[in-house]
């Protein structure tokens, strides 16, 4: 395909064209392998993929600092960034594989998938934070399970 428009762009092409020396029908067919139509996308995913990578490098000290220095806001930090970076990972799965191409372009149960996806990362951060602040918290919770 990319062959075939390169060369009718082509100067020599134009200038046979221009001259009739080439009719219409010695073009080369033009064909598409694509399946479905690009559909424009919403939303800014620089700024989304930024805030990933950002998320993915502050856990790397996350994972380290609140076992040295363990304190409620570490742990919330902690939590929130590990739910923050599951959620995504899921969601972006829920979004690949549940789609609206596999139920006839109706969108309700992707949108009932995602929503789920939702769900489960709230309760998840609220289970998390409620240990945190009315138990030991989770990092002091891996600490008593390391000394088993």
């Amino acid at each position: 395909m990319l062959c075939s428009r390169l060369i009718q762009r082509t100067h020599l092409a134009r200038a046979g064209l221009k001259s009739g020396i080439l009719s219409s029908t010695m073009r080369l067919p033009v064909t598409s392998f694509s399946t479905t139509q690009p559909k424009k996308s919403s939303g800014d995913h620089v700024k989304m993929w930024t805030a990933e990578r950002v998320v993915s490098l502050a856990q790397l000290p996350i994972c380290v600092v609140p076992f040295i220095y363990t304190t409620p806001l570490t742990d919330a930090i902690f939590c929130t960034l590990a739910i923050l970076h599951s959620h995504w990972g899921v969601e972006a799965i829920v979004v690949d594989y549940i789609r609206p191409s596999l139920f006839n372009g109706s969108t309700v149960i992707p949108n009932i998938a995602v929503s789920l996806v939702w769900a489960l990362s709230a309760f998840t951060l609220g289970a998390l934070y409620y240990f945190n602040y009315t138990d030991v918290g989770i990092i002091n919770a891996i600490k008593m399970l390391w000394r088993l």
